[in-house]
């Protein structure tokens, strides 16, 4: 009797809990009840396009002193060599052509000749001046300085070079430096002598 009585109250228990209503579902989500961190990541704008961007004109002028700021500006007007000079309103010119300097003799030696540099100061401050002949090695083999004096915006330099031993011939060039500051270097061609034995 205790068995039945067992297996029914089983049954019964059973059976109530088949029927028994389901709990109603949470409505939202984790997402939706979580509370927003704030993690400290800024927030970026858009990122431009580039449509406002506009070229760099080439034309435009880009001329500036070669020397330090505070400094007054100077530019080489030009660098001419020659065996003699005649001056002229626009400054000192070669008085002859001369497309080369002539190096002869073993070991070579380059004749005497003379270099004239001009170079333009706006404000005619007076300041040093610096020549170096560079073989084509970049070597230097012949240097000179002095001082410039303007009366004008322009002024001539002239170095009177000695003869000089040198190694080989071709294209050398000229380093110019005023003020310490270096504005260039500029060509120098040096040719060996013909030989004209028969």
């Amino acid at each position: 009797m205790s068995r039945t009585v067992l297996v029914g109250g089983v049954l019964l228990s059973m059976v109530a809990f088949a029927q028994a209503k389901p709990e109603p579902k949470l409505k939202g989500s984790m997402k939706q009840s979580a509370p927003k961190l704030d993690l400290g990541i800024p927030r970026f704008d858009a990122l431009p396009k580039g449509d406002d961007i506009k070229k760099v004109d080439e034309k435009a002028p880009t001329e500036r002193a070669a020397t330090a700021p505070g400094v007054a500006p100077y530019t080489v007007v030009s660098v001419q060599h020659g065996k003699g000079f005649v001056r002229t309103p626009n400054g000192s010119k070669p008085s002859a052509p001369y497309p080369a300097v002539i190096a002869s003799g073993s070991p070579l030696m380059t004749e005497k000749f003379s270099t004239v540099v001009r170079v333009k100061a706006p404000e005619k401050k007076n300041t040093s001046i610096e020549l170096a002949v560079l073989d084509p090695r970049g070597d230097t083999v012949m240097d000179a300085q002095g001082q410039l004096t303007f009366k004008s915006e322009e002024a001539d330099w002239t170095v009177d070079w000695d003869p000089t031993g040198l190694r080989t011939v071709g294209d050398f060039q000229v380093l110019v430096r005023i003020g310490g500051n270096p504005l260039g270097t500029f060509p120098l061609k040096i040719e060996a002598k013909a030989d004209t034995k028969p």
